[in-house]
Parts: C-alpha cells; sequence; structure tokens
C-alpha cells in the first residue's frame, strides 16, 4: 500500500515552489532518498509553475517540503518509512496545514510505531505502555511547540531563526533574511565570487551586520550538511 504526502491545491494559501534540488537541500534530504521517495510515489511534485518561455516546471510545495523534513527526522528516530509516512498523514490530518495547530501534536514512539495525539487528549505515556506492552517515549518537543509562532520551524534549525524565514508567500517560499525580501542564496552568491562583508554591506545598507553573517553562516551549514548527507 503507497501512500502520499503531496498536498492538495488550494487558493487560499501561497503553495511555494521548491524544485527537488531544493526540496532536498532545505530539508536536510539526500537527493538519492528523495528520488527513491518519489519513484515510490511517497513525495510527488504537486506545483505547477510556467516561466517566461512558457516552459512548464514542476515542483513541491512548502507543506510537501514540511513532510519530507518531518519524515526525515521520524526515520532518524529508527521507525519504518512506512510507519513514518502513515504518522506524518495522521498528524496533516488532524492538524491539518503546518502550523501553529501542530504545536498541539503530542508524538510518542515505542520504537517501532508512531502514536499521534492531540495535547488535549487524556492519553499518558503510562497509558500507551500499558496498550503496547513497552515504554513509548515523546518524540519531538520545542521543534513542535515552536510551530505555535513559525510555520517555518522544522525547517530552520533554531541557531538560524533570528536571521532566516521561509514564507512560501515571498521568493516562492526558498529561504530569505528575516523580515526582507532578500534570499539568503543571494548574500551566499557574492561571498562565493569574492565580496566581503563591508562590500555586501554597501551594496544592502538596510541589511544589519548580524543578519549578513547569520545569512552566510546558514547557507554555508546548508552546504556542509548537503555534501555530508550525500556522502553517507
Amino acid at each position: 500500500m503507497t501512500i502520499n504526502l503531496t498536498t492538495r491545491r488550494s487558493r487560499k494559501k501561497s503553495l511555494g515552489f521548491y524544485t527537488t534540488v531544493e526540496a532536498s537541500r532545505i530539508a536536510q534530504v539526500p537527493l538519492w532518498t528523495m528520488n527513491s521517495w518519489k519513484y515510490n510515489g511517497i513525495i510527488i511534485p504537486s506545483v505547477k509553475w510556467i516561466d517566461e518561455t512558457n516552459k512548464e516546471h514542476l515542483g513541491h510545495s512548502f507543506e510537501t517540503v514540511v513532510y519530507i523534513r518531518l519524515l526525515r527526522l521520524i526515520r532518524e528516530k529508527g521507525i519504518s518509512l512506512y510507519n513514518a509516512v502513515v504518522a506524518i498523514k495522521r498528524i496533516k490530518d488532524r492538524f491539518g496545514y503546518p502550523g501553529k495547530n501542530w504545536a498541539d501534536a503530542q508524538i510518542f514512539s515505542d520504537g517501532k510505531d508512531v502514536y499521534v495525539y492531540d495535547k488535549r487528549d487524556s492519553y499518558e505515556t503510562t497509558d500507551l505502555s500499558k496498550q503496547h506492552q513497552k515504554v513509548a517515549e515523546r518524540i519531538f518537543g520545542d521543534e513542535f511547540i515552536r510551530l505555535r509562532e513559525r510555520a517555518d520551524a522544522l525547517l530552520i534549525p533554531q541557531q538560524f531563526m533570528d536571521y532566516v524565514e521561509i514564507d512560501p508567500a515571498i521568493q516562492n517560499g526558498l529561504p530569505i533574511i528575516i523580515n526582507s525580501t532578500m534570499l539568503t542564496s543571494a548574500i551566499h552568491n557574492l561571498f562565493k565570487q569574492c565580496y566581503g562583508y563591508s562590500e555586501i554591506k554597501e551594496m544592502y545598507p538596510f541589511l544589519p551586520n548580524n543578519k549578513i553573517v547569520g545569512a552566510e553562516a546558514y547557507e554555508t551549514f546548508l552546504d556542509n550538511n548537503k555534501d555530508k548527507i550525500n556522502s553517507n
């Protein structure tokens, strides 16, 4: 049985647009893993973009990229791919679009299965251990709590959240310097072209120094993480 995590089209929200390579990098998932999930129908490009030459491109939505990241995080807990996908579907069905509602999710695992509850439910870990004869431990804490404030909390490591944000309504959802429309990748490209901090500051005087530094640190983190995960 195949369960896919494709988002549905919506007129109410900006979907964002991410190529498979961009989704892989932002979600910190190896490209070969992305291609495997795509081949098995778990993730399916569902957003269409037509460029100025009338060429059609298919990509992933912000929602799907969040699912991809969460799928990776659950798999890192030793959960099987099938059970991880089922767990995300339960979260999606119960709590909707990634955002503040997800902060109410209580997610437990006994090392094999994943159980999803609302924090207002009466279930406790001890109840789970009685039902499944093995202590179920809560997985994920602060990551989900931060979703109450920011829908991109699962995508951006905490150390970069003061400098970077991902908003599907801005720049197609690619990472930007927080409270601006400046792509972090644009700053990164300038550094790769051997521009210094002072020169970049002269180009963009409206950007505080700490945000320029933070944007470059974030992009460097993604580059290093990409090399690391793709070499494993």
